[in-house]
């Protein structure tokens, strides 16, 4: 005998609204049950969060998930036009994969999922109205769900998930942590008039969490350990200051907090296959 599954699973639609908002404006950090899709119809947009900012622009999406307090503002002398939903499933494969592809990123017209997804954004818009009946209650759901399964479906497309033990909860941790980092490196290198040893374990207690619990969410979300990662971020960093007419090899190790240059040089080569200053002598 042949069955369809058995399917428990909570749809939610929090509601959505357009507004139209002036130069100057802002709304208060808040975070939200639910995740937050929101599409810019005309004007800029600055969204600052606990993992990272974005600047989005007409006809660009952005994905808020859920938990991630936020704060928005308008760039520009000129008014935002923007559309909103809030939408949750209670299914913690849907929240890792939503939040793992779409979290702190921007869906502009080049990306794969764009054209589908616009096309269902202005079917929603089209449902706006001053009263509800059953019926466009249901149409409203189904145009949600449809944009949902868009989501999915182009997360499926371009990456192989393992779902046995999705946590996004965790997943979220871990991308604080990642984002800590960035932050307390770009502090470092355009900020710090001194620069000092980052330390992994003071960024764990920030959260009240070991460090070898964060070792193993890097392990489990990033595939390397927080000191990795930690490295991977300074010697990007390096290349642009490299590329930087006049900064000598020494100069951009001493801003990137290294002991000596030549520690700086080893780690350099191991990641990009050149010297710094082979590099820096075909980059200028």
């Amino acid at each position: 005998m042949k069955r369809l599954p058995l399917i428990n699973t909570q749809f939610t639609l929090f509601g959505g609204h357009m507004e139209t908002v002036p130069p100057g404006w802002h709304w208060k950090p808040e975070a939200h049950l639910a995740f937050e899709l929101m599409y810019i119809v005309s004007g800029t947009q600055r969204t600052t969060s606990e993992i990272g900012e974005l600047v989005t622009h007409a006809g660009e999406f952005i994905i808020i998930p859920p938990g991630i307090r936020h704060n928005n503002f308008v760039v520009g002398d000129q008014p935002l036009d923007y559309f909103a939903i809030h939408f949750n499933l209670d299914d913690p494969s849907f929240k890792y994969m939503l939040t793992r592809e779409y979290a702190n990123q921007i869906v502009r017209p080049d990306w794969a999922v764009y054209a589908d997804l616009k096309a269902c954004t202005t079917e929603l818009i089209t449902l706006f109205s001053t009263k509800y009946g059953l019926t466009d209650k249901l149409n409203i759901e189904m145009n949600t769900i449809k944009l949902i399964m868009i989501l999915l479906e182009a997360v499926q497309t371009q990456a192989q998930f393992s779902f046995d033990e999705t946590n996004p909860d965790q997943f979220l941790l871990c991308t604080k942590l990642a984002s800590d980092l960035k932050q307390q490196v770009d502090n470092q290198i355009y900020y710090g008039e001194h620069p000092t040893h980052i330390s992994i374990a003071a960024v764990a207690r920030r959260y009240n969490i070991s460090q070898s619990y964060a070792l193993e969410l890097f392990k489990k979300y990033y595939g390397e350990s927080p000191q990795s990662y930690l490295i991977t971020l300074k010697l990007e960093v390096g290349k642009k200051l490299l590329r930087q007419p006049k900064m000598q090899v020494k100069q951009v190790a001493e801003r990137l907090a290294y002991a000596d240059a030549s520690h700086f040089g080893r780690e350099f080569k191991k990641h990009f296959g050149l010297s710094p200053r082979e590099y820096a002598q075909q980059n200028r």
